[in-house]
């Protein structure tokens, strides 16, 4: 097996993340007051690299096999700027430009030159700016990926990264029998996508592990797959910034379509891809339409009303939520905190919360020690003004673990 936590390929550098650009509490700038009148006409805010419409691109022969090469006979030194914090990224050297995005920290871009007290850079195909007191620059050759995801760099090393055991999934609505014969007791029934794991194949029928006991499904209503299950732990996690197709790591072939804003954890990674589970399924996603959320960050998901924050991509805070009204609604997009505030009163609402994390306008994160339930459907009438309510004995962990310019990614 070829797994390594750090290793130097043909030059590559991953851009850094786009972020909100509006501005949080009662001051603004000039620029801000236009971003703002162009969010409040949209029905939810859309990141410019979302926009971006999915390539007609054709997964079926997928190269995975990638040539590694340890001592490169030429080593060419190139440059890259690094984020010190959370930095933004203008479209020209001033801070009264256009922000077309955010450089999350420890996130990297081509270097380009200096320009006085500015760098220019390379983002998103285009020439932008960063400030160079946010940054460092860095020589280096070769690739750098996040330390702690492993690199795949054949078919064997990745489904090296995985066990797997045989299963039977229906292909149509099929009963679950306790033995191999249509008279037999009934003990359920599998619905379309259903699967079981197998234990035997005979000329009719199927053995199945049904919850720790032997069963059976017709061979007719089922087809025989495979389940992976990873050896390593999640190492990072990505979200998408267009419909993305998910590949399966052994056929290539597509799976499903993960939906734009969805987050999918990496377990591993090579030049092109990164190696996720999504929906209890492992597969590819091109680099091209998934960024990581870096180190920390917070998922705010609006189905589910439910928030995790999670430190050094470890699930720390996992909790229910009540999000903005219908009529309301917290908006979705990649944010960042803002600020952290203590004991903030707001006499329009005649409302005093002990803890205060703004992440979009005048939307984010605080305690409501008035609700007696979180979770559930509770937001559609009786949601927030778009700001996310959490419980009381929860919010003091979350102001701990969340600082300035962690990001914020709020779904549905």
């Amino acid at each position: 097996m070829k797994i390594k936590t750090s290793i130097k390929f043909v030059p590559i550098v991953l851009s850094g993340l786009l972020s909100s650009n509006f501005a949080c509490g009662k001051v603004v700038d000039k620029q801000d007051e236009e971003n703002i009148n162009k969010y409040e006409n949209n029905s939810s805010y859309e990141l410019a690299q979302e926009d971006t419409e999915l390539e007609n691109v054709s997964f079926e022969n997928i190269d995975v096999t990638f040539s590694q090469v340890d001592e490169p006979e030429e080593i060419e030194y190139l440059y890259i700027v690094k984020a010190l914090i959370n930095t933004k990224i203008y479209s020209y050297s001033n801070n009264k430009y256009e922000k077309v995005g955010m450089l999350i920290k420890g996130e990297t871009l081509n270097y380009i030159e200096k320009n006085n007290e500015w760098i220019k850079v390379e983002y998103d195909g285009n020439t932008a700016f960063v400030k160079e007191e946010d940054i460092e620059i860095i020589e280096y050759c070769g690739i750098y990926y996040k330390e702690n995801i492993p690199i795949a760099c054949t078919q064997e090393d990745i489904l090296d990264l995985f066990e797997e055991d045989n299963i039977v999934v229906a292909t149509a609505n099929v009963n679950v029998r306790a033995e191999a014969n249509t008279s037999s007791e009934k003990l359920d029934t599998l619905k379309v996508g259903d699967s079981l794991p197998l234990i035997n194949v005979f000329d009719e029928w199927c053995e199945v592990n049904y919850y720790g006991r032997s069963a059976y499904v017709y061979k007719d209503y089922i087809k025989i797959s495979k389940e992976y299950y990873s050896k390593y732990e999640m190492s990072d996690m990505v979200y998408m910034t267009s419909a993305t197709p998910l590949i399966d790591i052994n056929t290539n072939e597509n799976i499903l379509s993960i939906p734009k804003r969805e987050v999918a954890e990496v377990y591993a990674q090579n030049d092109d891809y990164y190696i996720i589970k999504y929906n209890e399924k492992f597969g590819f996603v091109s680099k091209k339409y998934a960024y990581s959320l870096g180190d920390k960050y917070v998922i705010i998901d609006i189905s589910s009303q439910n928030l995790k924050v999670y430190v050094d991509d470890k699930l720390v805070i996992d909790t229910p939520i009540v999000t903005g009204k219908d009529s309301s609604p917290t908006y979705c997009g990649l944010f960042d905190v803002r600020t952290k505030e203590r004991n903030v009163y707001w006499p329009e609402f005649k409302v005093k919360v002990k803890y205060w994390l703004p992440f979009n306008r005048g939307e984010g994160m605080h305690d409501a020690k008035w609700r007696k339930k979180f979770g559930g459907n509770i937001f559609h009438e009786d949601g927030s003004h778009g700001c996310v309510n959490i419980p009381p004995n929860v919010m003091p962990s979350v102001y701990e673990n969340v600082d300035v310019g962690t990001p914020v990614l709020v779904k549905k």
